[in-house]
């Protein structure tokens, strides 16, 4: 491959890379909260079932409150993830065009 090629491709292979890692990134903290959802879900229903008198109902409806607080907190936790990714990725993208240009 000659100079001229590799100067263009560099930067470009830079901008996939820097694509694919915040894809991933953002991929598993949705699989984060679909997991945590599910288990959330599954073990409501499981804590539901075993519920037989007025003080079982309201210590479940108790702990359906926490689990629900627990979930909401952590949901908040990823997004923040996730505008941290969006907050960063112009300066790396504006460091990949400035690093490609000053080559030139």
């Amino acid at each position: 491959m000659n100079i001229a090629t590799e100067k263009f491709i560099a930067p470009v292979q830079a901008l996939a890379a820097l694509n694919v890692a915040n894809l991933e990134k953002i991929v598993s903290l949705q699989l984060e909260g679909i997991q945590e959802v599910t288990n959330a879900g599954v073990e409501s229903l499981k804590k539901a079932s075993i519920v037989k008198d007025m003080e079982s109902a309201k210590s479940y409806f108790v702990g359906q409150s926490e689990a629900a607080k627990q979930v909401l907190e952590n949901s908040v936790t990823r997004n923040k993830s996730v505008v941290e990714l969006a907050q960063a990725y112009p300066a790396s993208v504006k460091k990949i065009v400035e690093d490609a240009l000053a080559i030139g």
